[in-house]
């Protein structure tokens, strides 16, 4: 990934990261991460320590990640404890992959069903990933 004018581009969005994938990064570290070990995990290195900040201050905005002040780490809250650990079944996911296309159309109404009444965490990665699944790719 790189800018325009040819330097990299050190973005952590979420349109280069699924939430789930930080999240799942963050858990890596039990005792909790510094946003310059997370920026080297996910492959920013050094210089993407300001952006993988950014992010994980968004991501607590919608309460997927707390932070302690006092030992400076992030951590997964516990509702991102809960999405993390939370894995589809091989029943499922193979159950959808053999699905008619037609019929993730009534899949997706009951995704919607799930976004408008369910918890809000919930309801933020569901949008969110929607909007990672369909960003326009260069």
């Amino acid at each position: 990934m790189s800018r325009r004018n040819g330097t990299p581009n050190r973005s952590a969005s979420l349109y280069q990261f699924r939430d789930i994938d930080v999240m799942l990064a963050v858990r890596d570290f039990p005792n909790g991460v510094a946003a310059s070990e997370l920026a080297d995990a996910i492959g920013l290195g050094d210089e993407g320590t300001q952006a993988a900040a950014i992010r994980l201050a968004w991501m607590r905005r919608f309460g997927m990640v707390a932070y302690d002040v006092d030992s400076r780490l992030w951590r997964l809250s516990a509702g991102g404890e809960r999405v993390a650990d939370a894995k589809l079944r091989a029943a499922v996911a193979t159950q959808l992959d053999e699905m008619p296309s037609e019929s993730l159309v009534e899949v997706m109404a009951h995704v919607t069903n799930r976004y408008r009444f369910g918890d809000p965490l919930t309801a933020h990665l569901l949008r969110r990933e929607f909007l990672f699944g369909t960003a326009r790719r260069a």
